[in-house]
């Protein structure tokens, strides 16, 4: 079985030294746990599970982050925006799994695929977010992120609504092969280099804009409702323009009787 190191390529140990330990073994307590019963593809790689939501708050916060991304790279069809699939890194070994909240990846297409083979796809993913429960929130914080590093996702993201660490969102970018926070601005927003972003949220609202456009990208919620909205309008519209259209046949009925009985009477 090969290795799989951060660039997704096999590690050769040197001349006399000892091979170096799979990341499945270095970072064992970041491996993905399955809830039974469990989905396995036709080679024996896990892919789904009963495993359910944490709570509201937390489906709200990445599904919402989930969307905007998927919005901010729409046009690319080469990328990939996926909620909870699994990032297989290890050919043969299908525990060496590690499964992000919302993975982010460019390049790779947005084929069906029932989750993340490392050797398949040719590349890490670009983004990861993981957002905090309290059922998993030390795992988040402590202990998936150095597998996320090791594996060469370039960026790490941690939203947290239930308010376990100082900031309800922090941000990671690969330099150097570790983890460097992400500076927010003045304004409070950080800025993700891979969706081209600024996110911004205070555990209530997220706020994110788009750097291409400088535009708000809008909650999924809010989206629906402005469509709502604007069907309804349409819909007003149409009723408006029957109603008039009515009124005005009517009206020339009316004229046209008028000028047959005013015939009648001159005959």
């Amino acid at each position: 079985m090969q290795v799989t190191s951060p660039k997704g390529r096999a590690q050769r140990p040197e001349k006399g030294t000892a091979p170096p330990l799979p990341l499945s073994v270095i970072h064992a307590e970041a491996l993905y746990r399955s809830r039974p019963p469990v989905g396995y593809d036709d080679e024996g790689y896990p892919f789904e599970d009963s495993k359910v939501s944490e709570s509201t708050k937390h489906d709200d916060v990445l599904t919402h982050f989930r969307v905007a991304a998927f919005t901010l790279v729409v046009d690319q069809r080469d990328t990939m925006v996926q909620r909870n699939l699994l990032i297989l890194f290890e050919e043969g070994n299908p525990r060496a799994a590690v499964e992000p909240d919302v993975t982010v990846s460019l390049g790779v297409g947005r084929h069906p695929r029932n989750s993340y083979k490392l050797w398949v796809e040719g590349k890490p993913p670009d983004l990861a977010i993981e957002g905090l429960s309290e059922r998993t929130w030390h795992r988040d914080v402590e202990v998936k992120p150095p597998l996320y590093r090791d594996l060469g996702v370039g960026e790490f993201w941690q939203l947290d609504p239930i308010g376990r660490t100082p900031d309800p969102i922090s941000g990671y970018r690969l330099s150097g092969g570790v983890y460097r926070p992400i500076t927010p601005s003045p304004s409070g927003a950080y800025r993700s280099a891979v969706l081209n972003a600024e996110f911004s949220y205070d555990r209530e609202e997220m706020h994110i804009v788009n750097l291409r456009t400088g535009r708000r990208v809008a909650p999924q919620h809010e989206t629906e409702r402005q469509r709502d909205a604007a069907e309804h309008a349409r819909d007003e519209e149409v009723r408006r323009r029957l109603s008039e259209g009515r009124a005005y046949e009517a009206r020339i009925a009316e004229l046209e009787a008028k000028l047959r009985a005013r015939g009648a009477r001159t005959n």
